[in-house]
């Protein structure tokens, strides 16, 4: 692993890795997935800065003349809540249902942030929940937000 942070440091002008690399899972994972034929394995790392985070995720990383990609580790545990699906367990940004979203509030097919009273007169912005909705959660069909725990 101290080969491949030196080589990573070495490819990419301007990458600080302040922290050791490692890889995902651990190296009986990786001793598995090369059991199956996998060829590849994800690693983890840091890096110094903000800006080559971001310059990092926009045009990926270089080692062995190969550029891979990447993106941000997002730790999520069962506590974790989805602001697309509304649901437990994960966060927006590894939610397979980004395309079918469901209200926190309503349970609706639609963002939470995007959720609107009908009532005419009705002073709650988008977003907000009012006296007139009619809570429903997606995860129990109770009569409460899906945000309740």
């Amino acid at each position: 692993m101290e080969k491949l942070r030196s080589e990573l440091q070495a490819e990419n002008e301007g990458v600080v890795l302040p922290l050791a690399t490692n890889w995902i899972g651990g190296p009986k994972d990786v001793q598995r997935k090369k059991a199956e034929g996998k060829k590849a394995s994800s690693v983890v790392f840091a890096v110094k800065g903000s800006k080559m985070a971001k310059q990092l995720l926009i045009g990926g990383l270089r080692t062995a003349g190969i550029t891979y990609d990447v993106e941000r580790l997002v730790n999520a545990g069962p506590d974790s809540f989805c602001r697309a699906c509304s649901r437990w367990g994960h966060v927006d940004a590894k939610c397979g249902s980004l395309k079918m979203p469901v209200c926190m509030l309503c349970a609706g097919s639609h963002l939470t942030k995007d959720h609107k009273c009908n009532v005419v007169g009705c002073k709650a912005k988008a977003g907000q929940n009012c006296t007139h909705n009619v809570n429903k959660c997606v995860n129990c069909k109770g009569n409460h937000i899906a945000k309740v725990n």
